[in-house]
């Protein structure tokens, strides 16, 4: 029977054990930044024995917030990010990054533009109507993973965590309850897997990248 305490290997990662914090909401942002609060929680994390605590949803623009003080990468998140994983590393764990994009769960309101999705929908979290993705939206969201994720090397973090769950952008394009497009990323499943499979970005050896499921 494997032993959760034995050290484990996560891609090229050698973990101290196999417990990973999950990622889950802190609610500890405030201006989407880093709080000395959100740092004490994953220190405490780390402090308690965990191999890899992950923080949670990180946005790859501004218009990808499920609501304002969500953390969305920029160059002023970067010293509170770096800050957050000297403290986990400083207790011996890794720091994983969660990060996505909240498409037709995005809220239009707070974030002050309509959240897009793979079809024009109704938006519960913003009362609000989503527009459809355009293929520059689709381009860019995707380009922003990209960036995300070398930002997230930038901070100091071990590995990154893609969202694919909860009906986000990438999720909601695969299905076919909310994709009604006709393009070449609606239809079949091969189609409406396009933009979850979209090539992952390079990134150093240090790191390494995942994809969530859905929950």
């Amino acid at each position: 029977m494997t032993d959760i305490f034995e050290p484990a290997r996560l891609g090229p990662l050698t973990l101290r054990n196999r417990t990973i914090k999950a990622a889950t909401f802190e609610g500890m942002t405030k201006g989407a930044l880093v709080t000395d609060d959100l740092i004490e929680f994953h220190r405490a994390h780390a402090a308690g024995g965990v191999a890899m605590t992950t923080v949670a949803y990180c946005a790859v623009a501004p218009d990808g917030r499920t609501e304002y003080d969500q953390i969305h990468w920029r160059p002023e998140a970067m010293p509170g990010l770096r800050r957050l994983t000297d403290a986990v590393h400083a207790e011996g764990a890794a720091a994983s990054a969660q990060i996505g994009h909240a498409g037709p769960v995005a809220n239009g309101r707070s974030n002050g533009v309509p959240g897009i999705a793979p079809s024009k929908s109704f938006n519960p979290m913003s009362m609000q109507m989503t527009r459809a993705a355009t293929r520059a939206d689709i381009e860019r969201v995707t380009k922003a993973h990209a960036n995300a994720a070398l930002m997230a090397i930038e901070a100091g973090f071990d590995a990154v965590e893609i969202h694919l769950g909860h009906n986000y952008f990438a999720s909601s394009f695969l299905s076919p309850k909310i994709n009604k497009r006709t393009d070449e990323y609606g239809g079949s499943l091969a189609n409406r897997a396009k933009v979850a499979l979209a090539p992952a970005p390079s990134a150093r050896p240090s790191a390494t990248a995942s994809r969530s499921s859905p929950s």
